[in-house]
């Protein structure tokens, strides 16, 4: 779900230049609120190995926000290697994307059509999913290739944009839901994506957010190791709290919030298989530790990997 081009979008971060030095400090400013914030994790490139390099993520006193920092300017060269291929037809993408029509869940049970904007849709699986659940779909990413695709291929309206915080606030239209599947960590300012995200709610109007879940007990455990702390890609992590509060600080109350959905099972699945990947070298004893680390955490502690949050505008008018 992680995705090159949400990393790539320029929404005003000041970073620093080039790669991150290997500098470890105690303390820094919150971007978010400017208050005092501590050394939370220091983690290297586990997953991709594109650099040696420590990255340090802090997190605030007040807020509680978890951010990286300093964030390289460039972030391309982590991105080495990219994601799954964009599909060569439409048969194709609706093939992968039958395997994902439980993400459509939460959104109807709220609504069962209007406008639906997906932010950072990479090639298209829930848009598509949407589409032919009767939603009138407009996406924002910032790969041009899959704009093309998603316009001229899955029929939707797509717009290119490096810093969607300022396409949103550019808009006149408002929309009945506004998706953000896993690509909010990735944005340098996504308190601004969301106060802007939510400017353009329709009274009533639903906002998504799935985020990886950073009080997970995948985390609490593997701390650095965790594979959905995925540095350097992932730049912010929300704690619920947080999330709820600054969706609240922008006119929205909380529907649901949850760590226990199919997708965040799927994210601590994954996450114990990663892990265990990287310390045991015999393909059916990893995966066997795998699951059952997994089984016995889960079963335990019940917090997955992945947060899926839905928030309503309840004040009866466009914000």
């Amino acid at each position: 779900m992680q995705k090159q081009r949400e990393a790539g979008m320029d929404e005003g971060s000041s970073g620093s230049s080039g790669i991150v030095a290997n500098v470890r400090a105690d303390n820094t400013v919150c971007p978010q609120c400017k208050a005092e914030a501590t050394l939370f994790v220091s983690s290297t490139d586990l997953n991709r190995q594109t650099t040696n390099h420590t990255f340090n993520y802090f997190q605030c006193q007040a807020c509680r926000l978890v951010f990286m920092d300093p964030i390289p300017e460039d972030m391309q060269p982590f991105y080495r290697g990219g994601y799954q291929k964009i599909p060569s037809n439409l048969s194709e993408l609706r093939a992968i994307a039958a395997t994902e029509t439980y993400r459509m869940q939460p959104i109807l049970k709220y609504k069962s059509g209007g406008k639906l904007l997906e932010i950072g849709p990479w090639m298209g699986i829930f848009s598509c999913n949407a589409k032919d659940a009767g939603f009138e779909v407009t996406a924002i990413d910032i790969d041009q290739e899959c704009v093309d695709f998603l316009a001229e291929v899955v029929g939707v309206k797509a717009l290119q944009s490096s810093n969607p915080a300022n396409t949103l606030s550019q808009m006149d239209e408002t929309f009945d839901v506004i998706a953000l599947w896993h690509c909010l960590e990735h944005l340098p300012t996504p308190w601004l994506v969301i106060e802007r995200a939510a400017a353009r709610l329709k009274p009533g109007g639903v906002l998504l957010i799935a985020i990886p879940n950073i009080e997970s007990s995948e985390f609490s455990l593997l701390k650095e190791s965790w594979q959905h702390l995925d540095t350097p890609r992932h730049i912010y992590f929300y704690p619920a709290q947080s999330l709820v509060n600054i969706c609240l600080a922008n006119g929205l109350t909380t529907l649901e919030l949850t760590t226990k959905d199919k997708l965040s099972r799927s994210l601590s699945r994954g996450a114990w298989h990663a892990w265990t990947s990287s310390k045991i070298p015999i393909r059916y004893i990893r995966g066997a530790i795998g699951l059952l680390l997994y089984k016995l955490v889960w079963q335990s502690r019940n917090s997955g990997s992945g947060l899926t949050a839905l928030f309503s505008n309840t004040s009866g008018v466009p914000r």
